[in-house]
């Protein structure tokens, strides 16, 4: 039995020795893999996401859970699974991914959703740029799919729509036009990521003020990747390592989520101009290309569903405004402090249970 640093113990005993003596694809350089999985009130769908973990053709890793606040927690489906499992009861998917980024094993810490399944060699893929030792972070391919019960045939232009397209590639301080690149979705998203867990503990954590569970529901992961790269480090895209993800059941939820989607992009951009002056170009570039000339075709228009109206569009950018300025009130007075409660938020009173992992 040992502690982690932040208090939690870990009760497991993992089979290093059989994970030495598996199949292991990896050349000699390549590192060992925490594979972690934030998790709340979606037992299913987690479920289904440990079985296609436990089908990876990669064999030098584990798997961690991070079970946020749920109702009912995901303890012995982990056990069952023969996952590690921790508890923050907290909610917030930052918290939860910082709390798994410090618990982790593996030299490398890759982010997965629980809705998400990964395609076979998805790890492979993810972890192979991380043999250059430049790579700090590592995106994957996303790939949507029918929801569950979701009995609809996607059109020619959803079809095209649902999936990732950006080509593989490095992202660093000399690519033109980075900060947008990072900030807006350029490099990747949080279902497929990875990171050197040696970074995250030295110089970058998500920012617990955003995510879900927050006013500011996305972009920290966006957000991590420009700190990495403003910190020197590079990013690579590896459009191989796909995760299969959730489409909108409906043509409504489609709707909901893309409006929902336009209003936490306002709110960020706010978060972003006030947070970053230094990059208040960058920002106006980005508005000119990508708001002012495409908002009203991109985002009024939606696959396979008419035209939404506008008065929609504009009262989804002003909840942006306001969900920005209602999360800045609760920073008042908390400036001066915010590293260093990001860096121990997740570190109070807890149940922490880590279960070893079986190998196949």
């Amino acid at each position: 039995m040992s502690q982690f640093p932040d208090g939690s113990v870990d009760v497991s005993t993992r089979n290093a020795t059989n994970r030495r003596e598996g199949a292991n694809p990896f050349s000699a350089t390549q590192p060992g893999v925490t594979v972690i999985v934030c998790t709340r009130d979606r037992p299913v769908q987690l479920d289904q996401c440990l079985e296609s973990l436990a089908q990876q053709t990669c064999r030098r890793f584990d798997v961690l859970v991070v079970d946020n606040a749920s109702a009912h927690p995901a303890r012995e489906i982990c056990r069952r699974r023969g996952v590690s499992y921790m508890y923050e009861p907290v909610p917030g998917l930052t918290r939860a991914r910082n709390l798994g980024a410090r618990a982790a094993r593996g030299e490398v810490v890759a982010y997965i959703d629980d809705d998400a399944t990964p395609e076979p060699g998805w790890l492979d893929a993810l972890v192979r740029d991380f043999e250059d030792p430049a790579v700090a972070a590592v995106s994957g391919r996303i790939r949507y799919m029918k929801a569950h019960g979701d009995t609809r045939t996607m059109s020619n232009e959803e079809a095209s729509s649902a999936c990732t397209h950006r080509p593989r590639g490095s992202v660093d301080k000399g690519t033109p036009d980075w900060f947008a690149l990072a900030c807006f979705g350029g490099i990747g998203d949080g279902s497929s990521m990875a990171f050197r867990r040696a970074v995250i503990e030295r110089s970058v954590a998500f920012d617990e003020r955003l995510g879900r569970g927050r006013l500011l529901e996305g972009g920290d992961e966006h957000v991590a990747f420009m700190s990495l790269i403003a910190s020197g480090h590079r990013i690579t895209h590896a459009p191989d390592a796909v995760v299969r993800h959730p489409y909108p059941a409906t043509p409504a939820l489609e709707r909901a989520r893309r409006l929902r989607d336009l209003r936490n992009a306002i709110a960020n951009l706010m978060f972003l101009w006030g947070e970053f002056p230094a990059h208040h170009v960058d920002i106006a570039r980005f508005l000119y290309r990508a708001v002012l000339k495409r908002v009203a075709g991109s985002v009024t228009r939606l696959p396979g569903s008419a035209r939404l109206p506008r008065w929609l569009v504009l009262k989804a950018m002003l909840g942006g405004c306001l969900v920005y300025w209602k999360a800045r009130r609760e920073w008042t007075g908390t400036r001066g402090h915010r590293r260093e409660e990001v860096g121990r938020s997740s570190s109070g009173s807890r149940e922490s249970a880590l279960i070893p992992r079986r190998v196949a």
